[in-house]
């Protein structure tokens, strides 16, 4: 790992457990033991550094959604295994980084939500798919319920909301994700969701007997 990835590793640990407000360039140049120069020689400034640990989480993302839809039996399997990534996301991620990157870089913030028409067609081809799987009612328009579950997904990001009523950011993904997917399948589809439902319990009851 050259010395840019170690940067941007360390930083993206403390955006996500500390937020943007919290993480300084001493404590990232302290975590990756260098000198604040060779910090500043790689990334002139904070919002440098916030711009690059972005786009490099936007690059993984892509490349890891699309080995699973690779390797995947079927679009609904595939569409959990995303889900389950995006959970293990939204557990990790402190409120304060969403708030942080809102308030303090707010073109930062729109640059990422400037990629929702990209997600929306991507989402839209998903679940033409799924139609052809049998696994999607036919009548559903992809385009319309791919743009309604990305605009539902925004009331994510309003943490403040979410605060008021003592909901957490992944308790509500978990709940909308679900919803969405019963609301579009077909009796086949629903049938699948309760099957990775299940496999998905009994991997937790596995993994809550090994700890």
């Amino acid at each position: 790992m050259d010395i840019k990835e170690r940067i941007i590793t360390e930083c993206n640990k403390m955006l996500m457990s500390v937020g943007v407000s919290s993480m300084t360039m001493d404590n990232v140049a302290h975590a990756c033991g260098i000198s604040k120069r060779t910090l500043y020689e790689t990334f002139p400034d904070k919002r440098t550094l916030i711009s690059e640990c972005m786009n490099h989480n936007h690059e993984v993302k892509n490349a890891e959604v699309k080995e699973i839809f690779d390797t995947a039996g079927n679009c609904f399997e595939a569409m959990f295994r995303v889900y389950h990534r995006a959970m293990a996301m939204y557990e990790k991620t402190s409120v304060a980084f969403v708030n942080d990157i809102k308030r303090l870089y707010p073109d930062i913030f729109e640059q990422h939500i400037a990629s929702e028409k990209v997600t929306v067609e991507g989402l839209a081809n998903v679940l033409r798919q799924a139609q052809d799987e049998g696994l999607v009612i036919k009548r559903i328009n992809p385009e319309i319920a791919a743009y309604l579950f990305v605009i539902s997904m925004r009331e994510l990001h309003n943490s403040t909301n979410a605060a008021k009523y003592g909901f957490k950011q992944a308790d509500l993904f978990e709940h909308m994700f679900i919803s969405f997917l019963r609301g579009v399948a077909t009796i086949k589809g629903i049938e699948m969701i309760d099957y990775l439902e299940k496999q998905q319990e009994k991997q937790e009851e596995k993994n809550n007997k090994k700890s």
